[in-house]
């Protein structure tokens, strides 16, 4: 194995524990969690992932499944839209929020989390396919747990 596999074999390794790890693949029910601590995670993926990428640029041709086209995709076309509807929504509703009442009791009173909740949901379908993707592309086994 080449020097440059390596290094794109240990990169899809660091992106897959970071995802694995998180919100993109661990199911968030109907009254668990904060909205916000979710949407902060997912950019901390988003973050992770374009530093890296930017760290380790491809030592090749760039084909349809490639790490770097992979993990390019998983940015602007799932993380980066979804960021950008809702994280402006929840902080605008955020800045509304009652002293003496907590974060969860008023995000779970907020009319737009059951949409919010269920794209999430709809988003974590993609981004558990991406991370089996990095998996594979690492040349490992995966560390998500089973869908529940």
């Amino acid at each position: 194995m080449s020097t440059s596999e390596r290094v794109e074999q240990s990169l899809a390794w660091e992106l897959h524990v970071e995802l694995a790890s998180r919100i993109t693949s661990v199911t968030l029910g109907p009254e668990e969690g904060l909205l916000s601590e979710a949407l902060d995670s997912l950019y901390c993926v988003f973050e992770t992932a374009r530093h890296a990428l930017a760290a380790h640029p491809p030592q090749r041709a760039l084909v349809e499944d490639s790490l770097h086209q992979v993990v390019f995709r998983l940015l602007n076309q799932g993380l980066r839209p979804f960021l950008s509807r809702w994280h402006p929504r929840l902080d605008a509703y955020h800045a509304r929020r009652p002293q003496h009442v907590s974060r969860l009791d008023h995000e779970l009173a907020w009319a737009q989390a059951g949409q919010l909740r269920a794209e999430l949901a709809e988003l974590q379908v993609l981004l558990r396919d991406v991370t089996e993707r990095l998996a594979e592309l690492a040349g490992a086994g995966s560390l998500l747990p089973a869908v529940r």
